[in-house]
């Protein structure tokens, strides 16, 4: 993977996260932020499943494996990606759906607070792209055995392509667990995600 590919996911998932905890970022300021804690962030798959592991057990969708990770100790973040949309990093070609995970050490927000934190932080962040989403359904979802929330949300990009969002927040054995899901919808299966939830144990 480029060095500048590499940057583009780091500061994509950074500014997401800081997002999170922020309540706001800007990303004018990301490249300060990169520099600040990019060595606390890696792209070795083996590495980044690890920190995934490290507060979750999953099964991936099949082509789907982890690609950006950040452990910032109190917080954990990791990109998943369709292997396919990495074989060219010098021209990534995001295709199918995206993966977030993130743990947050926290008592002071529940896991719907943090879910609508991450709904707001992602609107802000693909309103450069030309995104717009908005909310159309909650379902309420299993996830370890436990009754949760999931949040869909649709919308357009400047382009016409058609989005789907799911987004979902849940206890784990130490703190907060938010998962995110998004990407067009003529490429999304919703079998397929909800086999990923339901995968999910600690």
């Amino acid at each position: 993977m480029s060095k500048n590919t590499k940057q583009i996911l780091i500061i994509l998932a950074v500014a997401l996260l800081f997002c999170i905890i922020g309540g706001a970022a800007a990303l004018g300021g990301a490249g300060l932020i990169f520099e600040r804690f990019k060595d606390n962030v890696s792209t070795d798959p083996e590495k980044v499943r690890q920190t995934a592991h490290e507060f979750m057990n999953y099964e991936l969708p099949s082509g789907y494996s982890e690609q950006v990770g950040m452990d910032f100790i109190i917080y954990k973040m990791v990109l998943v990606g369709s292997s396919g949309d990495f074989d060219n990093p010098d021209e990534p070609t995001i295709t199918k759906p995206i993966i977030f995970l993130a743990h947050f050490d926290s008592e002071d927000l529940t896991p719907d607070q943090m879910a609508k934190q991450m709904q707001q932080s992602v609107e802000r962040q693909s309103g450069s792209g030309g995104l717009k989403l908005k909310v159309v359904e909650t379902r309420d979802v299993s996830i370890n055995g436990k009754d949760a929330q999931l949040t869909v949300s649709e919308g357009s990009d400047s382009n016409g392509s058609d989005y789907r969002q799911w987004v979902t927040a849940f206890p784990g054995k130490t703190g907060l667990i938010i998962i995110l899901i998004q990407g067009r919808i003529n490429q999304w299966d919703d079998a397929t995600f909800n086999d990923f939830l339901s995968s999910i144990s600690f």
